[in-house]
């Protein structure tokens, strides 16, 4: 039986059970980053990932930690935090079992509940990129009235495949029908993403575009109304993490929604076949860039001419 059995919006759906739960929906579905996978690489990379493959290698344990992860899910999962992370104490050391038993056996116990373990120096910057957030007034204004990390699950209408969206925040006036309707995407990057020409880069290079069209029409599936903006807060990860604003263009939405039909569509047509191929499972032709053939051709084009043996022979 599965978790989800009907299209909708639910606010209860683990992370774990949303990632690598092969009973989540009722048959196999597609995500906004399996659609990208789709495109970028190969329905065979999608399907090794997916809870499809019995054989699916198993995540990094629950005390892998990020800055960036945390300090979103600080900011929005707010009195959930504590349920999903243990901060250490300072100094804290598996092997000081004299000087800190009691924390050895709440570290063991927060871990043994699945709980990330977080040290006390990362915990810190943390709460400086936490603090960062809070302080720029219309962050808080876009976090604000509304819900994080709702689970929207719906059935494409042209191939019947289902297909989900986990976004990070959505306003509630995307219920009510408001005239701003807020998709916010919160994003951990490197400072070489973070400026307005490098987060164009990153759109491009991680499509953006994509989960944000994905998001958006699942939205507007489960809640009957489409956002009108969708606002990416961009963080740097490394100090002094900056907060930065990009709204993604209408038409560059429209782009992404159409990449992800492109995925949809190849992901019904493999599914209906049980068949999901790799890069090129035929031969196909494959040969020098057309760079290269340029590069090549150029030099063909200015190679001198040299007059035929023979003809040189009878000058002489």
């Amino acid at each position: 039986m599965s978790i989800i059995t009907a299209p909708g919006a639910y606010p209860d759906i683990s992370n774990d059970d949303y990632h690598r739960n092969a009973d989540l929906l009722p048959t196999p579905s597609l995500s906004s980053s399996g659609a990208k996978k789709l495109l970028s690489q190969s329905p065979f990379h999608f399907w090794y990932d997916s809870p499809m493959n019995p054989e699916r290698p198993e995540e990094d344990d629950a005390s892998h930690f990020a800055i960036g992860k945390a300090a979103h899910d600080m900011l929005l999962l707010e009195g959930r935090f504590t349920d999903a992370y243990h901060v250490l104490p300072d100094g804290f050391a598996w092997n000081k079992t004299k000087a800190m038993p009691e924390a050895i056996a709440e570290a063991f116990e927060a871990r043994e509940a699945g709980k990330c373990l977080i040290k006390h120096a990362d915990a810190l910057t943390v709460e400086i990129v936490a603090k960062a957030l809070r302080s720029n007034p219309l962050v808080m204004a876009a976090l604000s009235n509304g819900v994080t990390e709702e689970t929207l699950a719906w059935k494409d209408e042209e191939t019947g495949v289902w297909l989900r969206a986990r976004p990070d925040f959505r306003s509630n006036t995307i219920v009510t029908g408001g005239t701003v309707r807020l998709d916010v995407d919160l994003k951990f990057m490197a400072p070489t993403h973070c400026s307005p020409d490098g987060f164009a880069r990153a759109v491009s290079n991680f499509g953006f575009h994509q989960s944000a069209a994905f998001y958006a029409d699942g939205m507007k599936h489960c809640h009957g109304h489409a956002p009108t903006n969708r606002l990416h807060i961009v963080v740097e990860k490394d100090a002094p993490h900056s907060v930065s604003l990009y709204e993604l263009p209408a038409e560059d939405l429209a782009r992404g929604r159409w990449l992800n039909r492109k995925a949809i569509r190849l992901f019904a047509d493999c599914l209906s076949a049980d068949r999901w191929p790799a890069y090129s499972d035929e031969p196909t032709l494959c040969g020098l860039t057309g760079w290269a053939r340029k590069q090549i051709d150029t030099l063909i084009e200015n190679e001198p001419v040299s007059e035929p043996e023979t003809e040189q022979k009878e000058a002489a």
